[in-house]
């Protein structure tokens, strides 16, 4: 694995590498809208403060307007300025709505056609160790109302065998909760129930975005990876530090019924 970037913070090393999915299957894109695709706008995202220190919270504000809303959510990505593109999600966590629905025993929010968002943010760096080495681990919450958060990553196995996609859910004091494995690298299928053995590795996804060039473009993504971590008998846990100082992106992010996403960010400031 070649890493292209490395940042250390706090002591650890943290790194990125690129990452070649060639055993994932190409989805075809749908002829027409799913019924379920969104409608609607997010206005622009004010900071109260454009710097802060580590630490300190500050408020996001911003109006969503439209139809077919399934979730909201605050995100925040980190700006590597050299580069110019984007890492996350550092932090990413639900907006909880006034009013809730259940559909088919699912829980969902229920919200109205016109939103105006004022939320408190305290973002944190959360980071995958193995009890030696650290890797970034950008966690995303588990599922709407629930205090579990879940990072997908590479699994690959001491025993030569093909490396493949695997999750794991940690508990809200950072213990491995959960693990599956998924039967193919790049597909979505069945997983199955995944224990580490010795020398194992898991390297944590990352998302590399890059912004669009214009109002009409869409944001840009693909996926790179942390720095492989090695199970020594110790199950993985992550640890929260301070975010590293430098430049962010702090977000509003509207998700349609279909999952796709529209975004939009302000600039933040992170001081030493």
């Amino acid at each position: 694995m070649e890493f292209f970037r490395t940042f250390t913070h706090n002591g650890r090393v943290l790194q990125l590498a690129r990452y070649d999915d060639a055993a994932a299957k190409p989805v075809k894109a749908p002829a027409v809208n799913a019924p379920g695709a969104g409608k609607f706008e997010i206005g622009a995202v004010t900071l109260s403060a454009e710097k802060i220190a580590a630490g300190e919270t500050f408020t996001l504000s911003a109006q969503v307007t439209g139809k077919n809303i399934a979730f909201l959510y605050t995100e925040v990505l980190f700006h590597d300025k050299e580069l110019n593109q984007f890492y996350g999600p550092v932090a990413r966590e639900y907006v909880p709505a006034p009013r809730e629905k259940t559909t088919g025993g699912v829980v969902r929010p229920d919200w109205d056609d016109t939103l105006n968002l004022t939320i408190d943010l305290n973002p944190s760096l959360r980071a995958l160790t193995d009890g030696v080495d650290s890797a970034f681990g950008f966690l995303i919450p588990a599922g709407y109302g629930a205090s579990d958060s879940r990072l997908d990553g590479l699994y690959t196995p001491a025993d030569g065998t093909t490396p493949r996609r695997a999750r794991i859910t940690f508990n809200s004091a950072g213990e491995t909760a959960d693990v599956l494995a998924y039967k193919e690298q790049g597909v979505v299928g069945a997983p199955r129930a995944l224990t580490f053995k010795q020398d194992d590795q898991f390297a944590p996804f990352v998302q590399i975005l890059t912004a669009p060039a214009d109002e009409n473009s869409a944001w840009q993504a693909v996926k790179g990876l942390s720095a492989p971590l090695v199970f020594r008998g110790q199950p993985f846990y992550c640890v929260t530090e301070s975010l590293m100082p430098g430049e962010y992106l702090v977000g509003a992010l509207a998700q349609d019924l279909d999952g796709n996403l529209t975004r939009k960010y302000a600039p933040l400031t992170i001081g030493g």
